[in-house]
């Protein structure tokens, strides 16, 4: 008889209890564990939420089978462990969970949970700026959320937005709201609910959504402005970016270029217009996008592709312009996200290719901006916005890989070609002016769900003045 294969390994499972957190999770790269929940007949908003420790897992679930990261019925794979997997009806079966280790992890838990006979879901802990969406649940169910907010931050804004039926948010620092005790609660009619704390106390807000009625694919996001200081705007940073914190010059550069370049999925060209109405959406008009040179909010409809001969509709601008290094879709550049704005058409030509520099003449259609032969001068509100692009840009592509963009520089004159960019000193200079906003973090957390990579310069600013600011004023 011929020799029969030997059968593959069965992986051990522990189950998991309704509501209870297995904690202090830890594997090394690569390696799996797995767990069980089982189901009963009529339970409702199934989730279960990886959250806290360093390093990066990813979780996969999957209905009455093995989960693996190429069979399941849920995939979150996220640059952290805030990873979760919700399920607004799940049948009666046991669930299936797997946690992956997309690089080395430690200290993480894992909760699983479900709504019966009145229970509510577990308190998922949000990443500032990172929206959760696909959210919902039944009339008279709460969905529970968490964000940390440090000492000294300011704007904190809670936002749900988007999906279908009714949902109530409710925000209350340092306990969970309830129907008669929160700090706020917006009851307006629809989704599209608000609270902000210009002056919020480092403590953890508690975030509810309440189904007034039942509703589906709601989207929160909650973000803060980071306290001045120079350093990390996100809580993930030092698991993120474990490999470059500590070193400088060349060293850091590689490693950030590794770091930039992790989970970056490419789009097509055509997929840019959906992503630019998501990441730029104005906030306070859900149906508008904000464009970057005017500050104009406009409907995210009335762009380019549709009104192909209107100067004032808005179109896909390059900020780092695909004259420079990548002129073809196929190029990864072209297609990157982290610099791709909606700008008006008409001021998108007068700022063509130039590079990026002090003076000249003003737009009249767009205060505040400046240009003349060889260069262009944004408005004050998004200079440093223009800035950390370019230095994302500049470590992001460095010829070394299969995006087929070759090197791109930042160089310290105008009047640039090929793959350099100017003017360095000049970028540096709008870096310190205008720090890393809310709006920019909550703009670089949409990015990343749609994208997948992360900008260094948003993460932690000071990185600017280590590889950029050597002989700048």
């Amino acid at each position: 008889m011929s020799a029969l294969s030997a059968a593959p390994a069965v992986q051990a499972q522990t189950a998991l209890t309704k509501g209870v957190a297995v904690t202090s999770l830890a594997g090394a790269v690569g390696t799996t564990r797995d767990f069980t929940l089982v189901v009963p007949a009529g339970a409702t908003q199934l989730s279960f939420a990886l959250s806290g420790g360093s390093g990066d897992a990813d979780l996969y679930v999957r209905r009455g089978a093995q989960a693996t990261s190429s069979s399941n019925d849920c995939a979150s794979e996220s640059a952290t462990n805030a990873e979760t997997c919700s399920f607004a009806s799940p049948t009666a079966a046991t669930y299936y969970v797997r946690v992956q280790a997309y690089r080395a992890y430690s200290g993480v838990s894992l909760v699983g949970n479900y709504t019966a006979g009145g229970g509510t879901p577990a308190t998922v802990t949000l990443q500032p700026g990172v929206p959760v969406s696909g959210q919902g649940a039944v009339a008279g169910a709460w969905l529970r959320f968490r964000l940390d907010v440090p000492s000294g931050a300011t704007n904190l804004t809670v936002r749900t937005s988007g999906g279908t039926g009714a949902a109530d948010l409710y925000v209350r620092a340092g306990a969970e709201p309830s129907a008669s005790a929160f700090d706020c609660r917006p009851l307006v009619v629809g989704n599209e609910e608000t609270c902000t704390f210009a002056q919020p106390q480092a403590t953890s807000y508690y975030i509810g959504l309440y189904g007034y009625q039942a509703f589906a694919g709601v989207t929160l996001t909650a973000s803060f402005t980071q306290p001045p200081t120079g350093g990390a705007t996100w809580p993930g940073f030092d698991a993120y970016y474990v490999n470059a914190i500590g070193k400088t010059g060349v060293a850091l550069r590689s490693a950030l270029n590794t770091a930039a370049a992790h989970g970056h999925v490419r789009m097509s060209y055509s997929a840019v217009w959906d992503a630019l109405k998501y990441t730029d959406e104005d906030p306070a008009n859900t149906a508008n996008v904000i464009l970057i040179y005017t500050g104009r909010s406009q409907a995210k409809t009335y762009n380019a592709s549709t009104n192909s001969s209107d100067p004032d509709a808005w179109n896909r601008e390059h900020v780092w312009a695909k004259s420079h290094g990548f002129p073809d879709e196929g190029q990864w550049a072209h297609t990157d996200i982290h610099h791709l704005r909606p700008a008006d058409v008409s001021v998108n030509s007068t700022r063509g290719n130039k590079d990026f520099d002090w003076g000249g003449s003003p737009i009249a259609e767009a205060p505040g901006n400046l240009t003349d032969a060889d260069s262009f001068e944004p408005r004050a509100a998004v200079k440093g916005d223009v800035a950390r692009m370019m230095f994302y840009m500049a470590i992001r592509y460095e010829g070394n890989d299969a995006t087929g963009v070759g090197n791109l520089e930042l160089a310290d004159n105008v009047g640039t070609s090929g793959n350099l960019f100017g003017k360095r000193c000049t970028l540096v200079a709008w870096h310190r002016a205008d720090p890393v906003s809310a709006d920019e973090i909550r703009r670089h957390g949409r990015i990343v769900e749609r994208q997948g990579n992360r900008n260094p310069f948003v993460d932690y600013p000071a990185w600017a003045e280590e590889l950029f600011a050597s002989g700048c004023p």
